[in-house]
């Protein structure tokens, strides 16, 4: 674009300067033909006449007939255009070949006066242009993209240098990934580099605890299931085969329950399964749950609501259900029979809050901070057949997959469980 712009300027330049000098000749020429009259036509382009062939003249009459001319014209003459009628500019070839720029004016007692003078040796101060602008242009590029090279190269020199110290580091070392010091166009793209390493990491790591945790919940039961079923072997007798059988089935309801949890858990974690939240009615969501868990058994705590009579709010029911019944499942396992189990619901200015208080003299203040921790199952319940001491470490991560908080406090001898707030509708 340089290059035809500086290229229509120099051509412009070039035909003002010819056009100019021959519109100054011609004029000149004019005034004296008019002076001198046609009588004296010979002696003025005799005087014009000049040597060798820079300038060239010719004049026609009205039906553009060749009248004279020049007398370097030799077996030729300057051409008339073929539209003449007013001053008029134009390229043509000169009678000895070659180019050249010629001016058609016309006569005031008709026809019409050409001149012509030859334009090559500003065709060669063109073509020297030319190359001196080819030639600064290509340079200029060469120059451009070497630099443009040296710059890429800088940029990609610390992402090199980077990469060679990623390829050394462990996955749990990603997050050292430096990126600040990079320019700005890389950092972006850094940033994702670490934030991917970062997930592969949970990924990976999640699946370690998995794995662990499996191994670690399922070697009781599996030892369990081998001695009873070896005992009853031993023994032979139909009670003992029946007593084997139970012990066994007990077992495999424990990994059963541990397996679940644990797939839940991981489900949750990972992000394979997320909340579609819904319009519910928490109230009635609660008085549903309560009634389910009516059932007569021995030595369980009753439950008791308190809240309005209808609480609508937004969020996945499925999720939500799972962790209130949770809730209410330890709280009536865990609470002292004598006491009912306390649920209530109240609307606080940031939305509604679900309160499950439970009488538990023997819970001690350090052992409310473990709640939600896996396996935990407090005190000397650790050895209890009947929890794998996941529920609440799942009511957690369903808590925070739907942006809650579930708070445990211990509150004069009473265990708290506070989820909330639910924004209300």
């Amino acid at each position: 674009m340089l290059f035809i712009a500086l290229d229509l300027l120099l051509d412009l330049a070039m035909y003002q300067r010819l056009d100019q000098f021959l519109a100054a000749r011609a004029d000149a020429f004019s005034v004296q033909l008019q002076r001198r009259g046609p009588a004296d036509l010979d002696t003025l382009l005799a005087a014009y006449d000049l040597a060798g062939h820079t300038e060239f003249f010719a004049i026609y009459d009205g039906s553009g007939r060749l009248q004279t001319k020049s007398g370097n014209s030799a077996g030729g003459a300057v051409p008339l255009p073929r539209r003449a009628g007013a001053s008029l500019h134009y390229d043509t070839v000169l009678p000895d070949g070659h180019r050249g720029r010629a001016l058609a004016l016309p006569l005031s007692r008709g026809g019409w006066l050409v001149l012509a003078t030859e334009r090559e040796s500003w065709d060669r101060t063109e073509r020297r242009m030319h190359g001196i602008m080819a030639g600064g242009i290509v340079l200029a590029i060469l120059l451009a993209v070497a630099m443009c090279l040296l710059l890429v190269r800088h940029a990609f020199r610390t992402m090199t240098e980077e990469g060679r110290r990623l390829a050394a580091m462990s996955p749990e070392q990603a997050a050292q990934l430096h990126v600040d010091h990079l320019p700005r166009e890389m950092q972006s793209y850094a940033r994702a580099v670490r934030d991917a390493l970062e997930r592969s990491h949970q990924a990976l790591e999640r699946e370690r605890r998995f794995s662990r945790h499996v191994a670690h919940e399922l070697r009781t039961p599996v030892a369990e299931v081998r001695l009873a079923v070896e005992h009853a072997l031993r023994e032979g007798d139909a009670p003992a085969l029946r007593k084997g059988m139970e012990a066994a089935l007990c077992a495999n309801a424990r990994m059963e329950r541990s397996i679940h949890a644990l797939l839940a858990l991981s489900r949750w974690e990972s992000g394979l399964e997320s909340p579609e939240p819904d319009p519910l009615d928490l109230s009635m969501l609660l008085r549903q749950l309560i009634e389910a868990s009516a059932v007569p058994w021995a030595g369980l705590p009753p439950v008791q609501l308190q809240g309005p009579p209808s609480a609508w709010v937004h969020s996945d029911t499925g999720m939500l259900e799972r962790i209130l019944a949770n809730l209410l499942h330890n709280a009536r396992e865990y609470g002292d029979p004598a006491k009912p189990v306390q649920v209530q619901l109240r609307l606080d200015a940031d939305g509604y809050r679900v309160c499950v208080s439970n009488a538990a003299a023997e819970v001690r203040a350090e052992d409310v901070v473990r709640f939600g921790e896996r396996y935990w199952r407090g005190g000397d319940r650790d050895a209890d057949r009947h929890h794998a001491g996941l529920g609440l470490a799942l009511s957690q991560a369903l808590a925070s997959a739907l942006g809650l908080q579930l708070v445990f406090a211990l509150e004069q001898g009473e265990v708290v469980a506070t989820l909330g707030p639910l924004p209300a509708l």
